[in-house]
Formats: structure tokens, sequence, C-alpha cells
């Protein structure tokens, strides 16, 4: 198996041994699993047919990820690959006509299903629909795997390592993306072609920054698989519904609770494990346990384990599949009376702008009677009071006037329109 492991078994709580069988717990932990070496799947995540997925070691399954593995198609991980929030792993697609011949000259064949190499990063909402393989090929020196962000679709591509894909952006049926090549946000790429030649404007050279910026999402997700790992073999229910987040790492070091009736985390710490949605570590909310249970969708997933805390006003509404998170060393501020699509993504990280205050990047706000459409993305920007981002927008290192309105489909970085949204 190639130094992976074969999953018979998923069940409750997932905790993969590298490269040997193990016994399992009733609740459906490993048993004996050191956990420097343990992978680890959340509670909700889909798996079908579990017999054909196949993760390495150190590998991260986030909360409502879906590994939809085919009986004649499997799935495999590489070894300290994440597949985070809400990302959905097709592994059979059925082809026809031009896909089918572009997925043949590419060496897919229609039952290959969905491979990835080592440090292949599958970020919030994004998707593979198989046949497709990411991160293939030697690895150079300067390598640090593959990034495929936010929304972003690779659909029945080959990756070569050392590649990426930008927010909502995609690769479509038998194109190869070379190594050094990262996909620009919003774009679609169809055509070899257009794979190849920045001059076409859908692709750039990836840059030292990019590597920098993916090898700490892979190490810190390294130290999640560990750290959830423990937390489950110690607290099996901690792995539920509203609850600590794992602590443990350089980043998060102690294990926080959510809090309610406060966003200024003064009010008090909740733990439901049989909650339906997952709400982990330093998620702060001015509304009550009642109010967010009604106004809050499914499949949430709302998680303070890497950056915090997470300081949320009132929900006006919060779709399906809404995702909340921030990187290392920061946090998110979100006013009163927002109003969430389906599968938005908030994600917090420092701004372009500097805090006169601190001397530190500003932090991702949301402010007051904002809306968010279904499947838009905000990051690293300050989203002012009153203001819209359209449908299955980008909103990204920017600040948005009050009541400024970023049209559907619409890539708004910088401060300025970059582009449509392609497919």
């Amino acid at each position: 198996m190639n130094g992976s492991v074969l999953v018979a078994c998923l069940t409750a709580t997932a905790l993969v041994a590298p490269a040997r069988a193990v016994e399992r717990a009733p609740d459906g932990a490993a048993v004996g699993v050191p956990v420097e070496e343990a992978s680890f799947v959340d509670p909700t995540a889909q798996v079908r047919h579990p017999g054909s997925v196949d993760l390495a070691e150190r590998v991260y399954v986030g909360p409502f990820a879906q590994l939809l593995s085919g009986r004649r198609a499997g799935i495999g991980i590489g070894a300290e690959s994440n597949v985070q929030d809400s990302v959905r792993v097709e592994a059979l697609v059925h082809r026809r006509g031009a896909e089918e011949r572009a997925l043949a000259a590419a060496g897919l064949r229609p039952t290959d299903g969905v491979r990835t190499g080592e440090r292949v990063i599958l970020a919030h909402g994004s998707a593979v629909r198989g046949p497709a393989r990411i991160g293939v090929g030697e690895a150079a020196p300067e390598d640090s795997g593959v990034f495929v962000s936010f929304g972003a679709l690779v659909d029945g591509a080959v990756l070569e390592r050392d590649t990426g894909l930008s927010a909502l952006s995609r690769v479509g049926p038998g194109v190869v993306l070379r190594s050094g090549t990262l996909v620009l946000p919003g774009k679609d790429v169809r055509t070899q072609a257009e794979a190849d030649d920045p001059a076409l404007g859908k692709v750039r050279p990836l840059v030292e920054a990019d590597r920098l910026f993916n090898a700490a999402v892979v190490e810190v997700n390294v130290g999640l698989a560990r750290e959830y790992a423990r937390l489950a073999a110690e607290e099996p229910d901690a792995v539920r519904g509203i609850n600590v987040d794992p602590g443990g790492n350089v980043f998060d070091a102690s294990r926080d609770a959510p809090a309610v009736e406060s966003a200024l985390c003064t009010g008090p710490e909740v733990r439901d494990p049989g909650f339906r949605n997952r709400v982990i570590g330093d998620v702060c909310f001015e509304d009550d346990l009642r109010s967010l249970s009604q106004r809050m969708g499914s499949r949430i997933s709302l998680r303070a384990d890497e950056g915090g805390p997470f300081s949320v006003g009132t929900v006006r509404s919060m779709g399906n599949g809404t995702i909340f998170h921030a990187l290392e060393g920061s946090d998110l501020s979100i006013g009163n009376r927002v109003t969430y699509g389906q599968r938005v993504v908030v994600h917090g990280g420092g701004r372009p702008a500097v805090d006169p205050t601190t001397g530190v990047a500003a932090p991702t706000t949301i402010g007051n009677d904002v809306v968010l459409e279904d499947e838009s993305v905000v990051f690293r920007s300050l989203v002012r009071n009153g203001a819209v981002v359209g449908e299955r927008s980008l909103v990204v290192g920017s600040e948005l006037a009050v009541g400024q309105v970023v049209p559907d489909r619409t890539v708004y970085a910088n401060d300025a329109v970059f582009g449509p949204v392609e497919w």
C-alpha cells in the first residue's frame, strides 16, 4: 500500500494508523496508534465505500468533508495532506465524448479515481471530480506541495507538484498544470495552452511567498491531525458538536470552548456534543444557544482551532455549509445582523492594512447588516456596514465601503475588480 493505510472502517471518530492494521474501540477510534503518526477524520465527514479509501499518515479530514469513493474507483490521500471543511472528493464521474478523450490524452482512465501525493492542501469548500491526480511527479527542493484554495475545482485534471489553484478557480478535464504554476482567482482553465502560457491571463508562476504560505498550512494541519487524534483518544465526545479545540500546538496551546451571550467571550462556555453543527474553540456569540440553533442551517463549521478568538455578533440567518476559520495568529470580528447564504467562507488573516494601535496587520472584520450571498468568500478583508458580497464572489485583501455591493461572480482583490468568476 506504499506506506499508507487502507481505511476499512470509518465510524464515529476515525483515527487511522499508518502502514499497519489497527484494532478499533467501540467509538471507532484506533487503539495503540501513536498520535504523532495518526490521521484524523472528523466524525461529521462522509465516507462512501470506505474500503476503497486510502489515507496515509498525518492526514487531517475536516468537518463535513465528503470522500465519495466508487467500488471501481478509489480515493488515496498522501501523507501530511489535508481535506478541509466541506471539501467534496468524488472518485468516479462519468465522462463522455470530448471530456473522455481529453482525460485519455492526459493518461487518466475512467476508473482511476482520485489520488494525491504528499502535502496536498484541499482548502475549505474546494472540490475534486475524478478521475484526477494531484501532486504528481518528482519533488523539487523548493516544493511545498499543492494548494487548492477556497471553492476551487479540480475537474478531471492532473496537477503536478508545486502548483496551486487560487480561490474560486477551476482546471478542466485533461488539463495538466505544470510544476511552478498557479491558477489565478476565478479563472477557468479549459485548455492546455491556457495552463501553459501566462500571457493568456489564466495562470502565473508560483513565487516564494506562495510556497512559504503552503508550507505553513501543511504544518498547521499536521498539528491538527495529531492533536485531534489525542483529544479523541482522551475524550471521544469532545470531537463532536459544539466543543473544545484540541490545543497542544504552538499556534493554539490550550483547549478552549465556545461561548454564548457575549461576543466579547465573557458569556457562559458551551459544550454540546449533540449539536448538529461543528462549532470549535474560541468562537464567541452575542446570541444565546437557542437563537443560534433557530437561525443556523446544517453542515456548518465554525472552527477556531488555528486562529482566534472569533467575535460574532447577532446572526440574522446562517445558511447550510457556512465556514469560519482563521490563519495562525489572526482572529475574526463580525458585527450584528449579518446574513450568510449557503456555503459561505469567512476566513481570517492579516489584511494589507496595518493597525496603528498594534503595528501589525489589521484583522479580518465584517460590519453590521452585511449580506454574504451563496458561495461567497471573504479573506483578509474589511467589509463595512451594509455591504453586500454577491453570489459566488470573492473579496480578498480589500476594504469595502459602507453599503458597497460586489456583484455576483466577481473577484474583488486589492480594492479593485480583478475580473469575473468564469465558471
